[in-house]
């Protein structure tokens, strides 16, 4: 055999051996494959079974508890009620009428008794107290030709002079006044209850309030509200009030109201009326001073006999006044008309009955 045969024969028996490895290869493949399908069938066998799912419990929904409040008839009452003051009657508000000026000197306290007439205050002259010395002078010196003229019984000068008198008279007259006006008199007897905060040069305009003269013989109370105007806008002149002082019930009027009170150019008078009420009283004990307190209550509405709510049960919304209400388990609401409405309680004038069950907020 040849060299060349031996090399053929090697490689067919490479080649043999070969396919026979890769048929091997295959056929324990597929024994592996075959094996475990076999576990895996087998293993499933052996997982316990699926239970079915448990439907859902039933829960019967929990009962909404409401508060309600019973619609029921009584009386309703409307009253301002606040802590007032006892002042005098009679106060007078010195102030300069016609122009202002510097401060020359205040000439009383709070708590000094003046006399009509007194001075207050008095603002610097402005060289009004040389002037009224030359008009002083004119004057004498007209009396003086006037005089003279009779003396001498010449009538054309008598008309002349008698003229120059009345001028000077005139003049000094004018003069007089100015003068006078630089001052601030009393225009009662009475006490000083107040006095501006000002002092020496300061300069005040007109128709500011510097001194305050009161008559302490005759005293009221003085009610001045805290809060909105709407407060005060439901009281008016003549209505009936109680006044509690130191436990003592005092009868007492309205004698003036935000809409009654007196025209003042002084802004902060006005200020001061626009929330302000005045009640007299019928008698007032004698141990009573200016500046003790004292409860007031003035009703300025009250009805019997009426529909009445605490005022949390209505409701509103957009202008709309209305209520929820309770009807064995129905809710609804109602639209209701009101009337007298205070902190606590309203009037429901409409809308509403007896007896039902208002659900409160």
């Amino acid at each position: 055999m040849t060299q060349r045969s031996w090399k053929l024969l090697i490689k067919y028996m490479h080649w043999r051996m070969v396919k026979l490895l890769i048929k091997a290869s295959r056929n324990w493949i597929r024994v592996s494959l075959v094996c475990l399908s076999v576990v895996l069938l087998s293993g499933c066998s052996l997982l316990p079974k699926l239970e079915e799912p448990l439907a859902p419990p039933l829960v019967k929904p929990v009962k909404q508890n409401y508060t309600t409040v019973e619609a029921k008839k009584g009386s309703i009452v409307s009253s301002v009620k606040g802590l007032g003051v006892f002042e005098p009657v009679n106060v007078v508000y010195h102030q300069f009428k016609d122009n202002g000026g510097k401060i020359k000197e205040i000439l009383v306290k709070s708590g000094d008794f003046v006399k009509k007439g007194d001075t207050l205050v008095q603002l610097e002259v402005e060289g009004l107290d040389i002037d009224i010395k030359y008009k002083l002078l004119d004057l004498e010196k007209a009396k003086l030709g006037l005089e003279t003229a009779k003396q001498d019984r010449n009538e054309a000068q008598m008309k002349i002079k008698l003229i120059e008198l009345d001028i000077a008279q005139v003049q000094y007259q004018r003069t007089l006044n100015k003068l006078q006006e630089r001052q601030l008199k009393a225009e009662m007897d009475g006490q000083v209850i107040f006095v501006a905060d000002l002092e020496p040069p300061d300069f005040v305009e007109a128709y500011r309030v510097l001194v305050s003269v009161a008559d302490t013989t005759k005293l009221r109370v003085a009610y001045e509200s805290g809060g909105s105007d709407l407060q005060l806008s439901s009281v008016m002149v003549g209505m009936e009030a109680q006044i509690t002082w130191e436990e003592e019930k005092l009868n007492a009027i309205v004698t003036q109201t935000p809409s009654s009170a007196p025209m003042t150019q002084d802004q902060q008078l006005q200020a001061r009326y626009a929330k302000l009420l005045f009640l007299e009283l019928d008698h007032v004990p004698e141990q009573v001073e200016i500046g003790d307190f004292a409860d007031i209550m003035i009703v300025t509405k009250k009805k019997d006999d009426v529909l009445i709510l605490p005022t949390r049960a209505l409701r509103t919304f957009l202008g709309r006044n209305y209520v929820q209400i309770l009807d064995g388990e129905r809710i609804s609401e109602l639209d209701v008309e009101v009337g007298i409405k205070t902190v606590t309680e309203v009037e429901i004038m409409n809308g509403l009955e007896e007896g039902q069950q208002i659900i409160l907020p």
